[in-house]
């Protein structure tokens, strides 16, 4: 187990917009090595930016963006402001699937639609999955953030893909997919005292949508394994290559004793 996920500490980063701003640094993995720190970041919406915000990111030398909305999405609510970043950064937009939410049988209960949903971001997402992972093997990539708008459905898909093949074990990896539901709880509070008139236009929406259920990103694993063996067999086999991977494990893994301490 991370020292990251011990007692009751939140390892996001506390920025004036996005809410679910984090270093996926400091997981330990079944090998004894550790992620390092400071490298790779996932979040939620980083379309809206305050300076302060801006300056800490700054601060942390971003050089990569992946944005992993809907067309969509990146036209209605905007998209990292570049323009605005002191350094020169790279912006890429990488949609996983235009259908967010995806089609929901009434018949199915909760977990059933969310592994559906799960199924379908991975099918018609995986061509900006393997994009995705193709970037992380670039040295020049890093430091980099990967989102989408509440970094929880699409964010944590990539994460929890990225953390298998760096050999995170499975608890580790759903708790972190868990950490997303702080961040929502904080969404619904700055929605009711800033915009309490979408509280209703929200209430409409599944509730399931707003949670993060370890078991929703466990079975996602799991069924990737059951028809494919392992999560690096399922990236070598939609065109990753073996010396990508080699390379991402190269640039991500040190050993756990190397005194990386986690800033949050």
């Amino acid at each position: 187990m991370s020292t990251k996920m011990t007692g009751e500490l939140d390892p996001r980063i506390r920025l004036e917009g996005p809410l679910n701003f984090r270093d996926l640094g400091g997981y330990g993995t079944r090998a004894g090595m550790r992620i390092r720190s400071g490298l790779v970041y996932r979040a939620d919406n980083l379309a809206k930016l305050s300076p302060s915000d801006i300056d800490r990111l700054g601060a942390l030398g971003l050089h990569t963006v992946i944005d992993l909305r809907s067309d969509e999405e990146v036209d209605r609510l905007g998209r990292f402001p570049v323009g605005a970043y002191p350094s020169p950064l790279t912006y890429t937009h990488l949609s996983l699937v235009e259908d967010v939410v995806g089609v929901r049988d009434p018949n199915m209960d909760d977990q059933t639609y969310m592994n559906a949903r799960y199924q379908h971001l991975l099918e018609g997402g995986t061509d900006a999955i393997i994009a995705s992972f193709r970037i992380f093997a670039r040295p020049t990539s890093y430091p980099l953030v990967f989102h989408c708008v509440a970094g929880k459905d699409r964010t944590g898909l990539i994460a929890a893909l990225l953390l298998d093949l760096l050999g995170v074990p499975d608890e580790t990896i759903a708790q972190d997919y868990q950490l997303t539901d702080r961040a929502t709880a904080e969404w619904f509070d700055r929605v009711r005292s800033t915009q309490p008139e979408e509280i209703e236009t929200i209430q409409q929406i599944p509730a399931v949508l707003f949670t993060a259920n370890p078991e929703t990103i466990l079975s996602l694993l799991a069924r990737i394994r059951s028809t494919t063996g392992t999560i690096e067999k399922w990236l070598l086999t939609h065109g990753v290559l073996t010396e990508e991977i080699d390379s991402i494990r190269e640039l991500l893994l040190t050993k756990r004793d190397d005194g990386i301490t986690i800033d949050t």
